[in-house]
């Protein structure tokens, strides 16, 4: 009893070291420029005075630019091989940093990437980018901020909504995942709940998933996808776990869809 107690009380305190694995090196240009990743340092602060930095990368002449959200893990440099083919293709990527992540300082809590996720498209607009031109992609946890963003950022609707083996709750995915005697809904204080932003939205979306996701369970994806409005698009990936997608050229159909959201 005494265990169960501990546990309880430590997901509900330091939800930090059961939820995410940051990397704290800061994500230098030299190692963006090896990967062939050539864009140009941003800065910029979140709402709450926090200081953040992204890196980007010009679209050419009538191709969008793509925001790119990672997931709980890591820094934005662990996701630049994911983003190079669609700049092969003149597309523009932003990929922005969270707080707590990347040498950037700041706890992580869903209400602070959700003022990150906002600042990044603020940044944007600064510079001179308007949310027509601008598709969301978000993966894993950052299938969150990028639906945020798609539903909180001014500016009017996006061009697209890009959503990489996302889940309609955080607190779903655990209770899906994770023996069921534990009372999660009041001790997972950051549930991350999709369902109102994915039902909100109306933009064109892709949803992609892996059918071996022993991270996100794929049916945490096809809830969401149910619960959203068209135009909508999923597309499973046979024997493909959560971080494998890109193995499975998963960015083949991105680069398909977003040619016909062109052509509209």
């Amino acid at each position: 009893m005494a265990a169960y107690v501990v546990f309880c009380a430590a997901v509900y305190c330091l939800p930090q070291y059961f939820f995410y694995n940051p990397t704290n090196q800061r994500a230098e240009m030299p190692t963006s420029e090896n990967d062939g990743f050539i864009g140009e340092k941003i800065e910029y602060k979140s709402q709450d005075g926090t200081e953040l930095y992204g890196v980007l990368v010009k679209p050419e002449t009538g191709k969008k630019l793509i925001v790119f959200y990672h997931g709980n893990s890591y820094n934005i440099a662990k996701f630049y091989y994911k983003l190079k083919p669609l700049i092969d293709q003149g597309y523009g990527i932003f990929i922005g940093e969270y707080r707590g992540f990347g040498g950037v300082k700041g706890k992580i809590t869903q209400a602070g990437l959700e003022l990150d996720a906002l600042a990044a498209i603020d940044k944007l607009h600064n510079l001179g980018y308007k949310n027509q031109q601008i598709v969301l992609y978000g993966m894993s946890l950052g299938s969150y901020t990028s639906s945020y963003a798609a539903t909180h950022a001014q500016g009017g609707d996006f061009a697209g909504l890009i959503l990489e083996v996302p889940f309609d709750s955080l607190l779903n995915v655990v209770k899906q995942r994770i023996w069921p005697l534990f009372p999660f809904k009041m001790i997972i204080k950051d549930k991350y709940d999709n369902l109102p932003n994915i039902k909100k939205s109306n933009i064109p979306l892709l949803v992609m998933a892996g059918t071996k996701d022993k991270t996100v369970p794929p049916q945490r994806a096809e809830k969401l996808f149910e619960a959203a409005n068209e135009p909508k698009k999923f597309i499973t990936y046979e024997g493909a776990d959560h971080s494998e997608l890109f193995d499975y050229e998963n960015y083949r159909e991105i680069i398909k869809w977003l040619a016909k959201l062109e052509q509209k």
